[in-house]
């Protein structure tokens, strides 16, 4: 009973002591490697189907279109044991269960998505072929269990979806304008998948865009605006800011600046 009680008390400590920005931050890096290889697999699968033809005998001697087909099924596990793992019911591991429980929400959604792994076989599959794996006494007891394509997809689908909304709850209103900055640039493949991912809430949004969400985040009832004394064309003025998303509230009207900043001493503007 004592030793049920001190490693209640481990998981507790340990939910309370991981940084919220750790945990969610490289859980989104895990999500976004995984849509990387998701692209790439297409990308070879796209290659493989340009690579067949009619004739059996001559494809299976083809060495570009068995290299294709052997990084296709190497990504397809991948994919496969990386989802499993985030389907774990673990903590201290980057996990939909970890996330949930140090954020407090979600509940229903993360359930979903480790009943919708474990109906599919991920982690079977996982412990089975790819990773983890069990070894049967005998030959004849090997087993192998397919998952389909269309189903993979799903459990990717999955996943950026509850991340998304894991996001939402840690970096606010902002969360969804940097995820559509993120999907448009995914097939670029300019920056490792996972930093990238990581780096998110770092992104240097256009001037419209962060317009837009601060007015999103004002109506969310977020603080946003910091009191700032600051000279205007050489006379002192109290004035909003909001330096992380360089921004300012002159006389009601908002301004939006190409940089970020921590303070302001002076602005001039050109005299009419």
């Amino acid at each position: 009973m004592c030793h049920l009680v001190n490693r209640m008390s481990n998981k507790q400590l340990r939910i309370h002591n991981t940084d919220i920005d750790n945990l969610i931050s490289n859980l989104r890096g895990e999500v976004g490697d995984i849509v990387f290889s998701w692209i790439v697999m297409q990308k070879f699968i796209h290659q493989s189907r340009g690579l067949q033809t009619d004739n059996i005998d001559e494809d299976l001697k083809n060495p570009q279109l068995i290299l294709a087909n052997s990084l296709i099924d190497k990504l397809e596990n991948e994919i496969i044991s990386r989802l499993s793992e985030l389907a774990d019911e673990k903590i201290g591991r980057l996990t939909f269960h970890f996330a949930q429980k140090k954020l407090g929400v979600l509940n229903d959604e993360t359930t979903n998505f480790i009943s919708f792994m474990e109906k599919e076989k991920f982690r079977k599959k996982r412990n089975l072929n790819i990773s983890h794996k069990e070894l049967p006494e005998q030959w004849t007891d090997h087993k192998s269990i397919n998952i389909s394509y269309r189903t993979i997809v799903i459990g990717i689908v999955m996943a950026i979806r509850l991340i998304k909304k894991f996001d939402r709850h840690h970096l606010g209103p902002k969360s969804k304008y940097l995820w559509q900055e993120m999907r448009r640039r995914r097939y670029k493949l300019t920056f490792p998948a996972k930093i990238g991912y990581i780096l998110m809430p770092y992104i240097w949004l256009p001037n419209e865009v962060r317009k837009e969400i601060i007015i999103d985040e004002i109506k969310a009832g977020m603080h946003v605006w910091e009191d700032m004394s600051v000279s205007i064309n050489g006379m002192d003025k109290d004035i909003k800011a909001y330096g992380k998303m360089g921004a300012l509230l002159i006389d009601g009207h908002m301004m939006i600046l190409d940089s970020s900043f921590i303070e302001l001493e002076s602005i001039n503007f050109p005299k009419k």
